[in-house]
């Protein structure tokens, strides 16, 4: 790996890192090059900006994340074989990148006029858009479903970040059972109550 690519990956880590940790507004470039052992000018020509570099780590980052989704919600099945695939991604996804999913759920829960929010919020819409169109696909087999996708994407997503932040918090992140229990739950609230 060259010197420039080192940098670059070292910038992005440093960063994810701090961000998580002290959250976007917190953390100054000063304390960006500092923790990576590099120049502002080096960090300024690779990113231009804090914002950019926000930027480009929720970019490259939330590829990684959504493409898996989106491959899980179009595979074939009955409504309920497919949600728990969902579910299961969804949770995958998260322990694999635990930081830069955990910065993006606090980032969405920041100040609407935040340049942090503003970085994050096409991901967290990109999210929503990938489970309500999930929901659509079933709205005809599953009649309940239908003129709910919307609402029911945001509630799933919602239960599902909710889960995640308390299994971090209590460290517990990692017990795939109790992961599991949590996605049988899910799976049974949206076949047994979700039809009044």
């Amino acid at each position: 790996m060259t010197q420039e690519c080192n940098n670059r990956e070292k910038i992005l880590l440093c960063a994810q890192r701090l961000f998580f940790e002290k959250g976007y507004d917190s953390v100054g470039v000063q304390e960006i090059v500092d923790t990576a052992g590099i120049t502002k000018p080096t960090m300024y020509y690779y990113f231009k900006s804090k914002q950019g570099l926000l930027a480009c780590l929720l970019e490259e980052g939330m590829a990684s994340m959504l493409a898996p989704l989106e491959d899980v919600t179009h595979e074939e099945g009955t409504f309920l074989e497919v949600l728990d695939k969902v579910v299961s991604c969804y949770f995958s996804v998260a322990l694999e990148n635990q930081e830069l999913f955990l910065l993006l759920v606090s980032i969405f829960s920041s100040a609407t006029d935040n340049e942090a929010f503003q970085a994050a919020k096409p991901y967290i819409s990109s999210y929503l858009h990938i489970f309500s169109d999930f929901f659509h696909k079933y709205a005809e087999e599953e009649p309940y479903l239908s003129g709910r996708e919307d609402a029911l994407a945001t509630a799933l997503t919602g239960m599902m970040q909710m889960h995640i932040m308390v299994a971090y918090e209590r460290k517990e992140l990692e017990d795939m059972e109790k992961n599991r229990s949590f996605q049988k739950i899910i799976c049974s609230l949206f076949a047994n109550g979700l039809n009044g």
